[in-house]
């Protein structure tokens, strides 16, 4: 793509194609089905597009709170230079590894490392090709990451389990050892093993484009930038009333949070005092705002709002909102008290 620059929204179901000599091209998909819970999106680079995954909240943030079924893939589409945008649905359990010339790189499955056999046994792959295909493989080590540097594509795993070395303060450091195998050019094999293919030892911050923030380079909105809204996701109204229910629970009872084993009680904060919870507004709209007294703005009440839903009425995890509320008044992450609007500071 040496020619070409896509730009994706990490909001929007849209992107902007560049291409030297030629009209940027918009593409969307606001129609994709990617459930009803709204998920994380991540943007991967390939040397034929752009790859976006979008993986929902798991269960324990979300679905076992507003009734939404557990059963919910991940969804993925490769973006082409032309425009074409493909699709891939019902992705279970994925975990993003990176993009080679044979595709996104996908683990399928859980993340068990309880025991050091866990880091040696075999796991499940799905490679997505450009063109609609999805390939299996597998490898004999917890995988790490898949790249391709330009010459040769690559998928590092882990050697072993991690060597835990006691620190100077009594706490332990654990040490990891990488094994950068070396893919073929062409298909894949059904199984990838180490000793089959050609592998040597490397330290993970070698690995081009390696970052502990895998997180991509995001630019703010500019004006003439085009935009596109989800359609709105069929949400049944007991799913809608039970996702309000557990964002107002994530704060009931914020001036009792913390109990003791003999039953005693303090607040989400010191100083917090005469909570209350209100629900604004009406799906997908809906927003809950928590407010209560603190020193902090003793004139008048601190106020936090949540929206329940995105803007296409999915439902958004609140997941340890609380806690980081509780984190901000405890560190004073606080806004200036002079700009309140009627008595009411934002937070």
């Amino acid at each position: 793509m040496a020619d070409s620059l896509i730009r994706v929204s990490l909001f929007e179901p849209v992107a902007v194609i560049r291409r030297r000599g030629a009209p940027d091209r918009v593409v969307t998909w606001a129609d994709l089905p990617i459930g009803r819970i709204n998920p994380t999106i991540q943007v991967t680079a390939a040397s034929g597009g752009a790859w976006v995954l979008y993986t929902p909240a798991t269960a324990d943030e979300v679905m076992e709170r507003d009734g939404t079924s557990s059963r919910v893939g991940s969804t993925a589409i490769h973006i082409s230079p032309s425009g074409d945008v493909v699709r891939f649905l019902d992705l279970m359990n994925v975990h993003l590894l990176g993009s080679t010339r044979h595709g996104l790189w996908l683990w399928s499955g859980h993340w068990d490392v309880n025991t050091t056999a866990d880091w040696l046994r075999v796991r499940e792959l799905l490679v997505l090709d450009a063109g609609g295909a999805t390939n299996p493989t597998s490898i004999d080590r917890m995988p790490l990451m898949a790249f391709d540097d330009g010459s040769s594509p690559h998928l590092v795993v882990y050697a072993s389990a991690p060597e835990e070395l006691l620190d100077a303060y009594g706490g332990t450091e654990h040490t990891y050892r990488c094994l950068q195998i070396d893919l073929p050019a062409g298909d894949l094999p059904a199984a990838l093993r180490i000793g089959a293919q050609p592998s040597t030892p490397i330290e993970a911050t070698s690995i081009p484009g390696w970052s502990e923030d895998a997180a991509p380079a995001t630019y703010p909105l500019a004006a003439g930038d085009p935009r596109a809204r989800w359609d709105l996701v069929d949400l049944p109204a007991e799913q809608r009333e039970a996702a309000v229910d557990a964002v107002c629970a994530e704060f009931a009872d914020l001036d009792a949070y913390w109990r003791t084993p003999a039953g005693n009680t303090s607040p989400l904060a010191d100083g917090v005092t005469d909570t209350r919870v209100d629900i604004i507004g009406r799906w997908p709209e809906t927003r809950v705002e928590v407010s209560f007294a603190h020193p902090h703005f003793p004139q008048g009440r601190l106020r936090r709002t949540y929206r329940v839903f995105d803007d296409a009425g999915r439902v958004r995890s609140v997941h340890y909102a609380a806690i980081h509320l509780m984190e901000d008044l405890d560190t004073g992450a606080l806004p200036p008290v002079g700009n309140p609007r009627n008595a009411v500071l934002d937070i």
